[in-house]
């Protein structure tokens, strides 16, 4: 008779894991904030901004952007190698669970980023779960670590070779007209999105659900072509890093590696605070329009901060690690445990929540919250989650959304009320 697999009681889960979850939502809300009450390629500062707006764009980018999805990623890898081990223990074949796992994974993704908001990584992290399923599951962690460093090199590679291609325009003899050409496209399409950031200030501040959800389609097909296939290797590459992690045994035997975490953030952390130091006081942006967005300048700076945010990210990582061997660290850091119990969850309602805050059909502030306002609104709703966080777990085994994925990942309806005396 063929085990079957169930998901994981809440007493056999690893705390620290769902610290870090809970941890890199926070961050993951502090990045997306913006982008909830602006349109995607809206500028972060203008002539007008703040000087709070300067001092947040500056923390943001310094501390924040692209750390919390490469950690989130990172965990994902490694949760792909726990349930694998647990599918092992039991006998139990593990590929067609995860399919469907993955399957429903994107549907969920297509649905948040059409009918809420179209930031969504669910949808990504789907597609780069097919990968690491069929190509990497077996590999060794000496070949994960390989292949990632390959993968977060191809972005750094193609604006390297963009910014080069623009500098051989730049040196063509003028009566050519090549490099004439070349503004005139970039220019182009600076134009054009300026105008659909227009229309996207008009439909998403005053329109009607049916309305916004159409420039959401449109909006979201524009999006994952140019977007998606830049995130998906750094996304692809931290699964392997967080898959190579668990065959090493870094979170199943954590005493054995406090000298491996300790090693980590030693090295890692002053490299990639300077890097990212770097991206944030030379001003970098990721709405940048024009000729500059593949120059010289820009690719040294994805270059730093796609390299600063692996290293920053997993600094984050082992700091947390070491600190929650401590009482102390278990008792501060334990608030975070009931929000990464039900990330999705939580995740799902920074979109419903800041959503219905900017669009039409709500309350809208579209186009009227900038970085520092926004830091602010993803602080308090934060604040909200985790004692929010709490309460649900206390009554409840797993988070709506968890609770949702599991049961149609399993094809059978979970247990949705906590045991008596179970405490999140």
């Amino acid at each position: 008779m063929t085990a079957t697999l169930n998901p994981v009681a809440p007493s056999e889960r690893i705390n620290v894991i769902d610290m870090l979850r809970g941890f890199a939502i926070f961050g993951i809300l502090v990045v997306n904030t913006f982008y909830f009450f602006n349109p995607w390629y809206a500028p972060q500062l203008t002539e007008a901004s703040s000087t709070a707006d300067e001092i947040a764009h500056f923390v943001i980018y310094f501390l924040f952007v692209s750390k919390f999805y490469t950690l989130f990623s990172f965990l994902f890898g490694l949760g792909m190698f726990i349930q694998m081990s647990r599918a092992e223990a039991k006998g139990a074949p593990f590929v067609p669970t995860y399919l469907r796992r993955l399957l429903i994974l994107a549907i969920f993704g297509l649905a948040h980023a059409v009918l809420l908001w179209i930031g969504d990584i669910l949808f990504i992290y789907a597609v780069a779960g097919l990968f690491l399923l069929w190509l990497f599951r077996k590999r060794s962690p000496r070949t994960l670590l390989v292949w990632a460093v390959i993968l977060i090199a191809i972005p750094i590679l193609f604006m390297g070779v963009a910014a080069g291609a623009v500098e051989f325009a730049r040196m063509a003899p003028p009566e050519s007209g090549v490099y004439e050409a070349v503004q005139a496209s970039f220019a182009e399409s600076a134009a054009q999105f300026e105008a659909d950031t227009a229309q996207d200030y008009v439909i998403y501040g005053s329109g009607s659900f049916l309305e916004i959800t159409a420039e959401r389609w449109r909006d979201v097909t524009s999006l994952f072509i140019m977007v998606g296939w830049f995130m998906l290797p750094s996304v692809l590459a931290m699964f392997l890093i967080g898959l190579r992690a668990g065959k090493r045994g870094w979170f199943t035997h954590q005493e054995e590696h406090r000298s491996t975490f300790r090693r980590l953030l030693m090295w890692a952390l002053p490299l990639g605070l300077a890097m990212n130091f770097y991206v944030a006081i030379t001003g970098f942006s990721q709405n940048t329009l024009g000729m500059g967005v593949f120059g010289w300048e820009t690719a040294l700076q994805v270059a730093a901060l796609n390299i600063g945010s692996v290293l920053l990210s997993m600094s984050y990582m082992a700091g947390i690690v070491l600190f929650s061997q401590s009482a102390r660290g278990q008792r501060i850091l334990a608030p975070l445990v009931p929000v990464g119990r039900m990330a999705l969850s939580n995740y799902l309602m920074h979109s419903i929540v800041m959503t219905t805050l900017a669009y039409g059909y709500g309350f809208g502030l579209f186009g009227q919250v900038g970085l520092a306002a926004g830091f602010g609104l993803a602080v308090l709703l934060y604040a909200v989650q985790i004692p929010l966080s709490r309460w649900w777990l206390n009554r409840f085994r797993f988070g709506p959304f968890e609770w949702l994925w599991r049961t149609l990942t399993y094809a059978q309806i979970q247990p949705m009320r906590a045991k008596e005396g179970q405490v999140a």
